[in-house]
């Protein structure tokens, strides 16, 4: 009995287009518009502005200029040439560029008074004092979004360019920086000074010394790739891809659980039609009457995660992660946990009013609290605690270990999947109870 009721709803749900709309048309919109505001509709790369630098030098001798060019060469950086520091600073003022960078005129001077120790532990060396120890300084635009990335990014670019200049003063690495022209033959051929003695005997301490070197560039040699050990480039990560790890799981379950304002109204709708009565009256116990009621809506839901995870592969380039199978028990219980919301808010309202009030306010609340509209990692300790209350949570989270990990973790996946399963079970017998409860009215 309760399977002609499941192929009467849905030949109803079917016939009526807007529900579908709801379910599927608008989170591809969001997922799209919200993919659209990073840069990364449609696209197989990240095509977001790149960052404005504006770099002014002071400095006429050759680290100045071999610094600017470092970051001229950088193909994801704006660089902007500043006459002088005041123009940079002005252009950072005005939001014109993201940062500044003022070269002063004693750069190349103070980058000659580094020794190696300063560049290996900046922390205790002459770079503990910061930039402007070197006669550098950095200002960034306030508010500016990862300003702190765009430092290090920055800062990092300084240090590949002052290592070699150092590096190559110090005899235990010169020859791990040596000039294009200069073979590692020609700096192991070199001949000592005029100022070293030729001697045949070593003492202990000289002994000591070439041993510790000797330890020291074994351990440089096997670090710095050769030609028989070439290096192996990681594979690049498509940047919008990764977006949409975030963005499609999370848009997928929250609007997998409106499906409670359609099941609410579909209950109504029965109650107005006298349909339900009829069916209170039917020898049907409750438990089939609810279970045909419910399973239309359920079959309706996981097309929903169904389609819009298809949708995340074929139109955003989404991964399903190392071993998509696990998605299907994601899914299946994410669809339960819905419709068993569903069910018991259709048996607590009694106007379309109350559905629009309490669905859509309970739906957009879940939400917001669970971590759908950002990634849970920016939520705040407490209120990633306090997520774990709704089911959207769970399921984000057994989403989030099935595609952006390498290795699936299975017990996570398990753990999600069986809280989801209480949290059916819960939603459907206080719906039960509730639905026991009109059926005595």
């Amino acid at each position: 009995m309760f399977l002609l009721m499941t192929i009467k709803d849905l030949k109803l749900l079917l016939k009526d287009r807007r529900p579908l709309v709801t379910l599927l048309v608008l989170p591809m919109v969001f997922i799209a518009i919200v993919g659209m505001s990073t840069g990364q509709l449609l696209t197989g790369g990240d095509t977001r502005k790149a960052p404005r630098l504006a770099i002014s030098n002071a400095d006429t001798s050759e680290y100045g200029n071999m610094l600017v060019e470092r970051y001229q060469s950088r193909p994801n950086l704006d660089v902007q040439i500043a006459t002088n520091a005041g123009q940079a600073q002005s252009l950072v003022d005005l939001g014109r560029v993201d940062g500044a960078l003022m070269i002063g005129p004693e750069f190349t001077a103070k980058v000659d008074e580094l020794g190696l120790r300063d560049v290996l532990d900046p922390d205790h060396g002459q770079l503990s004092g910061g930039l402007s120890a070197i006669d550098l300084s950095l200002d960034l635009r306030p508010g500016l979004v990862d300003a702190e990335m765009f430092r290090a990014a920055l800062l990092s670019d300084l240090l590949k360019v002052i290592a070699p200049i150092v590096g190559r003063r110090n005899a235990l690495t010169r020859r791990f920086f040596i000039d294009s022209a200069t073979t590692p033959e020609d700096v192991d051929n070199e001949a000592p000074s005029s100022t070293e003695a030729p001697t045949n005997e070593t003492s202990p301490a000289d002994a000591t010394r070439k041993k510790v070197e000797s330890t020291a560039s074994g351990a440089v040699d096997s670090a710095i790739p050769t030609a028989a050990q070439p290096v192996v480039a990681k594979p690049k990560e498509n940047a919008a891809a990764n977006v949409y790890l975030i963005l499609v799981p999370g848009f997928t379950v929250m609007f997998v659980f409106f499906v409670v304002n359609i099941m609410a109204r579909s209950f109504l709708a029965e109650r107005d039609r006298g349909t339900l009565d009829r069916l209170r009256i039917a020898p049907i116990p409750a438990s089939g009457i609810l279970i045909g009621k419910t399973l239309p809506f359920f079959l309706v839901s996981l097309t929903q995660v169904c389609l819009l995870f298809v949708a995340g592969k074929l139109f955003f380039q989404m991964s399903w992660g190392p071993d998509p199978v696990w998605l299907i028990p994601m899914m299946i219980c994410t669809s339960l946990a819905a419709t068993s919301l569903g069910l018991l808010l259709a048996t607590i309202v009694q106007t379309d009013q109350q559905v629009a009030a309490y669905g859509t306010s309970l739906v957009i609340l879940l939400a917001s609290i669970s971590g759908c509209f950002m990634p849970r990692d920016w939520l705040p300790p407490v209120m990633q605690t306090i997520s774990l209350a709704t089911p959207h949570a769970w399921s984000l989270i057994g989403f989030d270990v099935i595609l952006t990990r390498r290795v699936v973790d299975t017990p996570v996946v398990l753990q999600s999947c069986a809280v989801l399963l209480g949290f059916s079970l819960a939603f459907f017998t206080a719906g039960y109870v509730r639905f026991r409860a009109m059926t005595q009215v």
